[in-house]
């Protein structure tokens, strides 16, 4: 029984990256997708979407998850091909998946989303009946906050998509 689920598992792994794939495509689409996602994400809006909207923190979540899958997938990818000759961008690309996973998992993600909606509900609940300063003063400081966070994933994914592209090779099994 042990071999069969250890043959599926090598199996399936062996299609989660089949040779039609284009690993530098796939990032290339993920990142425009987050960067998209991300000019929404990072406001006041984007975040009450995501706080109310099931179907919308379902495709959000789901976005960085397949964003965490190929970033894992880029890691032993890069590793594997360039561990031999220590190729300078092969080791910035190593460093900053690196730092992706694990400064900036999905879990931590959703952790921090889950207490910005908490904060959101607060300020709706209590401050938007009354409106005036203190609501938008609230509003700004949640705003500011999300942004920082949300660009600082950006950064992160933008900067492994940069390096795919100075990687030679990468797809040439």
């Amino acid at each position: 029984m042990k071999i069969i689920i250890l043959f599926a598992a090598l199996f399936f792994s062996h299609l989660a990256m089949s040779q039609d794939e284009d690993i530098v495509a796939i990032i290339d689409d993920l990142t425009a997708k987050w960067d998209a996602e991300a000019l929404k994400m990072k406001t006041y809006d984007g975040l009450k979407d995501y706080c109310k909207i099931k179907p919308y923190r379902d495709k959000t979540v789901k976005l960085l998850n397949k964003i965490h899958h190929y970033d894992t997938t880029l890691y032993e990818i890069v590793t594997s091909k360039y561990d031999t000759n220590k190729d300078s961008e092969a080791k910035a690309t190593i460093d900053d998946i690196e730092t992706l996973e694990i400064q900036y998992t999905t879990k931590l993600f959703l952790k921090f989303l889950h207490q910005e909606c908490n904060r959101f509900n607060e300020i709706e609940n209590n401050l938007k009946r009354k409106g005036g300063s203190e609501y938008e003063k609230e509003v700004k400081a949640l705003e500011k906050e999300l942004s920082k966070y949300v660009l600082a994933i950006t950064k992160r994914i933008d900067v492994i998509d940069e390096h795919v592209h100075h990687l030679k090779g990468l797809n040439s099994k």
